[in-house]
């Protein structure tokens, strides 16, 4: 009998030291950035209709669009890195309509929570950038 639980006791330990739970592997937000998202009404300041922002986020670059709900206008793909550490995005700045093509980029400190279809992008200092609250859309 003793023989049989210290077996039993030895399977246990064996299976809990080599078991693995979601806890110990938290999702990076490299990983919960990708996917669609839309933006929150963004304003423009010279334009009078709701405009919101649509975003396709692959592993090295992203796809932007701006919408008003009737027209959509896609702006060319861009790249990004992001500091899981950090909690930040560095986005290549995107080349809307008759921009001239940049080489700067926009960083944001990303406040996210693991498992909520929403984030937060708050520009750090110096950028124009308005902050962009997103809902997942896949």
């Amino acid at each position: 009998m003793k023989k049989t639980l210290l077996i039993l006791l030895a399977i246990f330990l064996t299976t809990s030291i080599f078991t693995s739970c979601d806890k110990d592997n938290p999702q990076l937000l490299s990983d919960f950035v990708i996917g669609t998202w839309q933006s929150q009404v963004v304003d423009l300041g010279d334009v009078d209709t709701d405009i919101y922002f649509l975003v396709d986020i692959e592993a090295n670059y992203y796809t932007l669009s701006m919408t008003d709900g009737v027209n959509t206008v896609e702006i060319p793909q861009a790249g990004y890195v992001v500091d899981n550490d950090a909690n930040t995005i560095e986005i290549d700045q995107p080349q809307f309509p008759d921009d001239e093509p940049s080489d700067e980029t926009v960083l944001f400190t990303v406040t996210w929570v693991e498992g909520q279809n929403t984030m937060l992008w708050t520009p750090i200092e110096g950028s124009d950038a308005p902050s962009l609250q997103w809902t997942r859309g896949d």
